[in-house]
Order: structure tokens, then C-alpha cells, then sequence
């Protein structure tokens, strides 16, 4: 019987990081009779990227047809019983395309496992608040965001989840617990931790960073400045300048605290009660992991200077300055522009000399 693991995030733990170690250990994972198809090729080792999952997830929220999703998902297995998609993407399908997935699965004769890592929730809106300053141009301070969250991505994809598959089908891992060994995690769920040879580096590599202190000022001042148009670019310039760099979490007010506790308490217990236990569940804080982010591994703010973040995004300044300026070149050498452009200097000066005799008649009538 073929076996579908569906990886689906959730947001901020890890995902990137394992998609990079699927990418590169595809022939390893093939020799164990996992596939791991239709992603994209990962050009560096802290690459982020969206997974192998996006073909399928626009099949279930945008095509009815049945065996178009099922040629789709075979496609996924290659001459492997067992295939691994992984995509946070898949974490935003609703109850019907779930449950479209699963027959889809069932009718094919594939047992379907969802994976799944949650995180408690500080950490999480933590770095999800990183996350719209470096992808969405965000530039407030966290406490002005934080009151606009309604919903947690995590619980509800869950919730959604375990109406229509299985509980003994679904693996809930609580990402402050396992983010130390996430892929010996993803290994011991296929069934193969003990048997696989990999690189501990490879294991222990963090993509998609979240950001220091002086890079998460730095970067709201620039979205706050240019609208956030260039967060995306400006961020990844600096985070893959220094990739291994552990974050600092930012302050949040008590306040603020209150609000993620009103909020998602009632939440956190469901999670726990459902999946976790209260040994390893989830909470509002996890404490743990928020020292040890802090503590592990951090570099000295003083060790990248303000200076150096000036000069990087000076150089990436520069490089979009001159990719323009070819592109400028181009539509210059164009034949599409050498045919219009005497049209258009014909038509602007048709256009001035139309407006010659209505400029005179305004100076007149004020002369008078």
C-alpha cells in the first residue's frame, strides 16, 4: 500500500529548513523508498522556499476534477510507494478540500499521514512578526500589531484537520520542544531515523532566519520610510549575509500579553488535549525556548554595525539601479520602441502646437 506524508507546516517552524534537506537528500530518500518530486532545485543551503506542494494545493482550491488531482498526486510517488509533499500552503485548505484530498487518496488506495508542528504562542506571533516585516513592508511596533491577529493559522488548520482525518493519521509535534532536532523528528515519523545517514550540519541548519533586535528597527524604519515595497529584498539581503545568526525576541507588553491570552488560552488547551498532553503541549509562553533563543548562539549586535547595514543595502541599491538601467537599455534597443518612438516625439509636439493657441488666448485675456 503507497503512503501519502503530507507535511503542512505549520508557519514559522522550520518548514524551510526541512524543504532544504528534502531537496538536497532526494536520492538519499529515494533509496529508502521516499520520493520527494516536483519541487523546485534549492541553488544554497539557506534558501527559502515554498516547498513541492503548490501544484497540488491550487488543484484543491481551484479545480473540481477529480482525476486531475489524482494524476497530480501520483505524480508525487514516481516509482516509490511512500512520497512526501511538503508545503505550508497546504495548511490554508479548508474542511471540503480536505476532505476532497482524502478521497482522492482513498479512491487511489494511499493511506494518507499528516505531519504537523505547532508552537506556543508568544514564540510564534514573535516570529510571525518578523515575518510581515521582512515579506509585508509591517512597521509598527509589535504591541500596535499584535490586537489585529484573530486567529492562530496553527489551531486552525488542526481544527479543520481532525474533522475529517483520522487522529491516528495526524502527528502533532510542538516545535519549542524538537526545533533542536527537527529533521531526526521528520525522520522518526517515516520510519527510517535510525537507518538514513546524514550530516549533523545539515540537521541542524536554520533557513529563514528571524531577526535581531538592530535588524528588526533597522528594516521598520525602511518599510516605514519607502511603504514597504522593497521588505522583501532589503531582508533577505541581510539575513543571508549572516544566516547563522540566532534572533532576539522583541518586548512585548503586558498588555499585549493579556490580549494573546483572552484570545487563544481556550485554544491552547484544545491543542494539548487533543494532540500533545499536557507534558509537552503548548502554552502562552514557552519559556524554554524563548531563553534559549535569546541565549544560544547570539552574536553581539556590535558585530554588525550600522554601517554594515548601510553598506549592504547600499550594495543591493546599486545592483537594482543598474538591472534598471539595462532594462531601460533594452526597451531602447528594442524594435518595438525605435517604431513608436518618433510617433510618440510627433504626437507630443502635434500636442504642443494644439496647445500654442490656447496658452496665447489665456495670456491675453489676463493681459487685459
Amino acid at each position: 500500500m503507497k503512503t501519502l506524508y503530507l507535511h503542512a507546516g505549520g508557519s514559522k517552524t522550520g518548514s524551510s529548513a526541512l524543504q532544504v534537506f528534502f531537496s538536497q537528500y532526494a536520492r538519499a530518500l529515494e533509496q529508502h523508498g521516499f520520493a520527494y518530486k516536483n519541487n523546485s532545485e534549492v541553488q544554497h543551503e539557506y534558501q527559502i522556499t515554498s516547498g513541492n506542494g503548490y501544484a497540488l494545493f491550487e488543484l484543491l482550491v481551484s479545480t473540481p476534477d477529480k482525476y486531475c488531482i489524482n494524476d497530480v498526486i501520483m505524480s508525487y510517488f514516481g516509482t516509490n510507494n511512500c512520497a512526501i509533499i511538503s508545503s505550508e500552503y497546504m495548511q490554508h485548505i479548508d474542511s471540503r478540500q480536505i476532505h476532497r484530498l482524502l478521497s482522492a487518496t482513498f479512491i487511489l488506495g494511499i493511506k494518507l499521514e499528516v505531519i504537523y508542528f505547532v508552537r506556543s504562542v508568544i514564540p510564534f506571533v514573535c516570529s510571525a512578526y518578523d515575518q510581515v516585516i521582512k515579506r509585508h513592508g509591517e512597521w509598527r511596533s509589535i504591541d500596535d500589531w499584535i490586537p489585529e491577529l484573530g486567529t492562530l493559522d496553527h489551531i486552525e488548520f488542526l481544527k479543520r484537520v481532525s474533522e475529517v482525518i483520522p487522529s491516528a493519521n495526524i502527528h502533532v509535534f510542538n516545535y519549542d520542544s524538537v526545533n533542536e532536532h527537527l529533521v531526526d523528528t521528520m525522520l522518526q515519523v517515516l520510519g527510517i531515523g535510525d537507518n538514513m545517514k546524514t550530516d549533523a550540519r545539515h540537521k541542524q541548519r536554520r533557513v529563514n532566519r528571524s531577526l535581531m533586535n538592530h535588524e528588526r528597527n533597522y528594516l521598520r524604519d525602511f518599510n516605514r520610510r519607502y511603504g514597504g515595497q522593497f521588505s522583501e529584498e532589503v531582508s533577505d539581503r541581510l539575513i543571508y549575509s549572516k544566516p547563522e545568526y540566532s534572533s532576539e525576541i522583541p518586548y512585548i507588553s503586558d498588555h499585549s500579553v493579556g490580549i494573546l491570552k483572552e484570545k487563544f488560552q481556550a485554544d491552547i488547551t484544545w491543542v494539548n488535549q487533543t494532540f500533545l498532553g499536557e507534558i509537552d503541549g503548548i502554552s502562552i509562553s514557552s519559556n524554554q525556548s524563548a531563553m534559549r533563543e535569546i541565549h544560544r548562539d547570539i552574536m553581539s549586535a556590535n558585530e554588525i554595525q550600522q554601517t554594515d547595514m548601510d553598506n549592504l543595502v547600499l550594495e543591493w541599491s546599486i545592483e537594482r539601479i543598474k538591472a534598471l538601467q539595462k532594462e531601460l537599455d533594452d526597451v531602447y534597443r528594442s524594435r518595438s520602441f525605435r517604431i513608436t518612438y518618433p510617433l510618440r516625439r510627433i504626437w507630443k509636439l502635434v500636442r504642443r502646437i494644439m496647445a500654442f493657441p490656447r496658452k496665447i488666448k489665456i495670456m491675453t485675456e489676463n493681459s487685459i
